[in-house]
Order: C-alpha cells, then structure tokens, then sequence
C-alpha cells in the first residue's frame, strides 16, 4: 500500500475523523467509544484496557487513545505494575489528560461529557 492510500484509508469516514471542532479541540462521536472515552478522560479519569473494556465493550483501548491524540488530545500514558492472574507483575498502561488541558476543554468539554454520558445511558 503506497503512502497516499495509507493515508486515505487512514482518513476513511469513522476512523478518528472528529464530529466537533471547537477552537483547539476536535471531539469525536459522543455516541462512540473514542468520544466515551474521551468523556472519562475529561472528568479526570485515569483509564486501564480493563477499564474501557467493562465500562464500553471494547478490547481496543490503545487503537481509542491512539486516535483521540491523531485528534489533538494529549492523553498521557503511565506504565503501572498490575497483578496477573497467575501471581505474575504486568506493566499495563494507564491513561489521562493533564488537568490544564481538561480546563481549557471548557464549557464546552463539559457538554460534551453531558451528552456521551446520556448517550452511553441511554443504550
């Protein structure tokens, strides 16, 4: 696949494409797991694969996190030790937004939880 066609499947309707541009930040479906994702990330949480797997389903946590930063969003990862099941350590990631960039969503960052919120209630 040359460059050009990465690029253009890459930009395909549905992969990472924001739905709301406002100013600096580019919000996704609120509807969607990105933009679910997001909503957490907004109100502080700090966010495991395990995490966004039994709060949305998904088993894809990174391909979210990896498409909110192609965004804008500068989610931040932190290695952390987590307990295997069979007694073993693992280091697994764990993600966040830095409080200044939670701030600067604004208003509009806080509709946006509102409405991912009643989205994923909803359903």
């Amino acid at each position: 696949m040359n460059q050009l066609t990465q690029e253009n499947a890459r930009l395909a309707p549905g992969a990472g494409q924001s739905k709301i541009t406002t100013g600096e930040f580019c919000f996704p479906d609120p509807r969607s797991v990105k933009g679910r994702v997001l909503a957490d990330l907004l109100v502080g949480d700090r966010l495991t694969h395990l995490d966004v797997w039994e709060r949305h389903g998904s088993s894809r946590a990174a391909h979210h996190v990896l498409r909110l930063r192609q965004s804008g969003w500068p989610i931040t990862t932190t290695e952390i030790s987590a307990p295997t099941s069979d007694g073993r350590t693992a280091r697994i990631a764990l993600y966040s937004l830095p409080p200044e960039t939670m701030e600067a969503a604004g208003e509009r960052g806080q509709a946006f939880v509102a409405e991912a919120r009643a989205s994923w209630r909803a359903s």
